[in-house]
């Protein structure tokens, strides 16, 4: 398998944001970097984790503990701040199998966001972007959970002109938050609607960047098929993926 190193320039980005190194031996956090991310890319165990990054005992224990204190969740708010909120926002969700071992061992975290769905035991991602396809914010539930419920949240904690979203979106209570924070509404009627509402075609036709999105994420085996126990290591999964995305 290769062993690709993120650019100096990226890595300088995300480089400031993390803790200070504390010991001229430690193994740096260039390699650590990549090496977490050569292990979502690849859905692999931390112990196939290549020589080339380090002892995979160091890179594990430093994700944990980033993990734990927030670190990229911190980052990507960081990177997702600066994005051109002067648009069209889109939200969206899909479903993250999970696998066996994340659901059957034991993990500190009282809510793994991990439920049962028609595909067995999912996690869902729900994601909010502009309308150029960079990633705005995002949360994690169980695969049981419809998309409409996290919906409110998003919208409300982020800037935007307007919302382009699929039918699942098309509820009372989304349209009424939108047009009380006097934001456009671009969100086809449901087909059992009593009142049909009309929306711009055009604009709607953007959609297909946050399902693009969705596929780059879906590339990465790590992700698509959740291994992650933990609901603090997985959501860390989830930030290093998307900040990868303004790369």
């Amino acid at each position: 398998m290769e062993t690709p190193l993120i650019d100096k320039k990226h890595f300088n980005r995300i480089r400031r944001h993390l803790p200070q190194q504390k010991s001229r031996k430690r193994v740096s956090d260039r390699f650590v970097i990549s090496g977490i991310f050569w292990i979502i890319k690849n859905g692999a165990a931390w112990r196939q984790l290549p020589e080339f990054y380090g002892k995979w005992t160091t890179v594990y224990s430093r994700f944990k503990r980033w993990s734990k204190a927030g670190i990229f969740e911190k980052i990507f708010r960081i990177f997702a701040k600066r994005v051109d909120k002067k648009c069209f926002a889109m939200i969206d969700s899909t479903y993250l199998k999970v696998h066996r071992t994340a659901a059957s061992m034991a993990c500190s975290d009282s809510d793994r966001h991990i439920g049962k769905s028609r595909g067995g035991l999912t996690s869902k991602l729900h994601l909010l972007c502009n309308e150029f396809g960079l990633p705005i914010d995002f949360l994690i539930t169980g695969g049981e959970v419809h998309d409409v419920k996290p919906a409110p949240e998003l919208i409300s904690r982020n800037r935007m002109t307007g919302l382009i979203a699929d039918k699942a979106y098309g509820s009372a209570k989304v349209r009424s938050l939108l047009s009380r924070h006097r934001r456009k509404c671009c969100i086809p009627a449901k087909s059992n609607a009593k009142t049909k509402i009309g929306h711009d075609q055009n604009t709607y036709k953007k959609r297909h960047r946050i399902e693009n999105m969705f596929a780059r994420i879906k590339d990465l085996k790590g992700l698509a098929l959740r291994t992650s126990r933990c609901a603090h290591t997985f959501t860390s999964a989830v930030s290093l993926a998307l900040i990868f995305l303004f790369f």
